[in-house]
């Protein structure tokens, strides 16, 4: 048994450095993290273009060695300028075709998904659309055409954009600036410019000045005055009273909208959108609560005549100290023959001349509380006088 246990012991005293040195041996032969190509810039050019290319684990398995355009190498591991673990930069050598970037390290190789162009030789560009063809300052334009390599400006009727990014040899993206103006577009490179054949319209934001009226029910007509609520190639496309669409909107003019308060709309503001943005009142559009009225007639021979206002819905402020007109009809038209005021109880009574003919009583709309409440106008059954 003791000798046993002292071969035991021998024969673990030999295992343990030997099954370290084998993990160790085994993790140093495990391939380090694969690299990625994830973007390169610019997408295209000639020979000789500088090319950045950025990404991952150019250096986490050892330097990259080289970089190749489609087939052709480009330079090595002297040549390659700025390399990090995540950036290299390198020319487009001569043979270079069009065909992925693939940076290669003592990992597998690994490529691009995009092409990048090679240009056969420099040359001036060319337009063929773009799109969307109007908007606002801050549009992101796509722009079609050829020969974008070396692409330096982008203008927007002779103002400069600020953000631009060639995708590629026939597409440009670029961002509409300040300041800039409905006209042609315009892309310059080292060669030449292009300018497009049709306008990008710049679409200014609206502005609103006032409306009226300033407070209606569901179903009321609102006129909105401001600026730029149409123009060439472009219009109004929503009018909404405190966030509830218009039940419909006519753009009248440029700087006038008629559009109609919707039924589940609620005191708030209105907002004008066109292409060019959005404007908003300061002040509300007050959605009015209605109350219908009737009116009774009593008229005597002596011309005097009398009645009660009363409302539906039992808001009695539509009935104490409200305005009653007595008319009269002449030559086809009713023309007030007295006016009056109710009690606090609704009654009225208007002593008129009496002179013969017809007669009736009319509780004209008034509007309470700033135009939240509206008292609707009722006319009563005629009388005559002979």
């Amino acid at each position: 048994m003791k000798l046993f246990g002292r071969r035991k012991r021998s024969l673990v005293r030999v295992l343990v450095p030997l099954v370290a040195t084998m993990l160790i041996v085994g993790l140093s032969a495990l391939p380090a993290s694969a690299s990625a190509v994830t973007n390169f810039t610019p997408k295209c050019g000639v020979v000789g273009t500088s090319v950045t290319v950025t990404g991952s684990g150019f250096t986490s398995g050892g330097d990259a060695t080289a970089v190749t355009f489609g087939t052709a190498p480009a330079g090595n591991q002297t040549t390659l300028t700025g390399l990090t673990n995540t950036s290299v930069t390198a020319a487009v050598p001569a043979g270079a075709t069009t065909g992925k970037i693939t940076v290669q390290t003592p990992d597998p190789d690994t490529a691009s998904v995009a092409d990048f162009t090679v240009e056969a030789a420099p040359a001036a560009p060319t337009i063929t659309s773009f799109t969307p063809t109007a908007g606002p300052i801050g549009t992101i334009v796509t722009i079609t055409g050829t020969k974008f390599c070396g692409t330096t400006t982008v203008k927007f009727n002779a103002t400069t954009a600020t953000s631009v990014t060639v995708n590629s040899a026939t597409s440009i993206t670029a961002t509409v600036p300040t300041g800039a103006t409905t006209g042609k577009i315009s892309v310059t490179n080292t060669i030449g410019t292009a300018t497009s054949a049709a306008d990008f319209v710049v679409v200014p934001a609206p502005t609103i000045t006032s409306f009226t009226p300033a407070f209606g029910p569901v179903g009321t007509q609102v006129k909105i005055t401001g600026t730029n609520f149409s123009g060439t190639g472009f219009t109004t496309t929503s009018v909404t009273f405190n966030g509830v669409a218009a039940t419909t909107k006519t753009v009248d003019s440029p700087t006038q909208i008629t559009a109609t308060v919707p039924s589940t709309a609620t005191t708030g503001p209105i907002k004008v959108t066109t292409p060019g943005g959005s404007a908003t009142t300061t002040t509300n559009f007050t959605v009015s609560q209605t109350h219908s009225r009737s009116i009774t007639f009593k008229l005597k021979k002596s011309g005097k005549a009398s009645g009660v206002v009363s409302v539906g819905d039992g808001f009695t402020a539509c009935t104490a100290s409200v305005p009653v007109k007595i008319q009269r009809k002449s030559n086809g038209n009713w023309k007030n023959a007295g006016t009056t005021t109710t009690t606090a109880t609704g009654s009225y009574s208007k002593k008129t001349k009496g002179k013969p003919g017809k007669y009736r009583a009319l509780a004209p709309k008034v509007a309470l509380n700033n135009g939240v409440d509206l008292c609707l106008k009722d006319k009563s059954p005629t009388q005559t006088i002979t």
